[in-house]
């Protein structure tokens, strides 16, 4: 898909009609509510100042477990939020796990390609088109190879000859009865299980089904063997690795609407090309930061993908995404709903005053 710039609006998007300010909160506060109808669309808007003392963005499970659902205002109430959006993509009404990347306290909890936003310690954000690789190592020392190569962070599986990787995000124990399991506790394998395994709450399990817990690479789990998980950003297209340490906590959706203050929508290199996800008009929500890094939630009644860029960047965002849209979208500000939600969500980014 060819680029699109601020030069070159989509030819189904309208010009863009003056933005039209219905309502501003006081101009001292941190965060600040809008309101807004831009090309005939109703915004509604929350801008937080990151850099402000106590303020605190970052990414928030439903109930602290993978597969769940709550909704947006009991999501902000588990984590004593002031403010909330939706979060990224799940799979409503079937297992609820997410689609996109989410990492917490300096460890990912669920890898995706897509646009990632990550939100550093001292209010500082990025956000790029990334990937993850994920890598385990086991130092059995009577073999050459460490490497496990696994294939999933917290996903379900059935495939038998998968090896992932499972922490306490994604429930307190495993869930084939046919696998093999070796528990990781400090950096070191501390106990082997077949079958239905709990998961450390300070660790977390290697599982290989049933038919790789037959190959050779088991035999190379021992207990007390030395244990590594990494997991790597990758920059999209090139899938070079981007140093991503200041960003103890990140969401991942998409696609990409701005960057660098220019309509940059290209979805094919983040892996969604559903036209459910791209053409549909319908309800969507947007997070992006405006060019003096104030961090930005957007819901908007009624567009496309790129019909949003063009609503995002007229409202100065400097860099924004596409976050999940329909009935997930929802916006929570100081007890109350600005955009209500029609469904419980799986994630959220939510806001919080220390």
């Amino acid at each position: 898909m060819v680029p699109l710039h601020v030069d070159a609006l989509l030819h189904a998007t309208r010009a863009m009609t003056p933005v039209v300010r219905a309502h501003a909160a006081r101009p001292a506060s941190p965060i600040s509510s809008h309101a807004f109808t831009v090309d005939g669309q109703a915004v509604q808007e929350l801008v937080i100042d990151l850099r402000a003392p106590g303020i605190e963005a970052k990414p928030a499970i439903a109930n602290n477990r993978l597969g769940t659902t709550a909704s947006l205002a009991e999501i902000a109430a588990q984590n004593h939020a002031v403010a909330a959006i939706n979060g990224t993509f799940f799979d409503a009404g079937g297992d609820n796990f997410p689609a996109g990347a989410i990492e917490l306290n300096g460890a990912f909890v669920f890898n995706a390609r897509g646009t990632l936003l990550g939100f550093g310690s001292n209010g500082q954000t990025t956000m790029l088109r990334a990937a993850e690789a994920l890598s385990l190592d086991v130092d059995d020392p009577s073999s050459p190879t460490s490497a496990m190569w696994p294939w999933y962070l917290n996903r379900l599986s059935t495939n038998p000859m998968r090896v992932d990787v499972l922490t306490p995000y994604f429930g307190p124990e495993t869930r084939d009865p046919s696998a093999l399991v070796a528990q990781v506790v400090g950096g070191k394998v501390t106990a082997i299980h077949p079958g239905m395994t709990p998961i450390p709450s300070d660790g977390y399990d290697i599982e290989l089904g049933a038919g790789e817990a037959k190959t050779p690479i088991a035999t190379r789990v021992h207990v007390g063997d030395p244990a590594v998980l990494t997991d790597t950003v990758l920059a999209l297209p090139s899938e070079k690795p981007v140093p991503f340490a200041a960003y103890p906590n990140a969401i991942g959706a998409g696609p990409m609407l701005v960057q660098n203050g220019r309509i940059d929508v290209e979805p094919s290199l983040e892996g969604l090309d559903e036209p459910d996800i791209l053409n549909a008009e319908t309800l969507r929500s947007v997070v992006g930061t405006d060019r003096a890094g104030h961090l930005v939630f957007l819901t908007i009644h009624e567009a496309n993908v790129w019909q949003e860029a063009s609503i995002a960047k007229a409202l100065g965002l400097w860099d924004a995404m596409n976050l999940d849209g329909g009935s997930s979208v929802g916006l929570w500000y100081e007890g109350r709903y600005l955009t209500p939600p029609k469904r419980a969500l799986a994630t959220a980014i939510v806001v919080v005053e220390r």
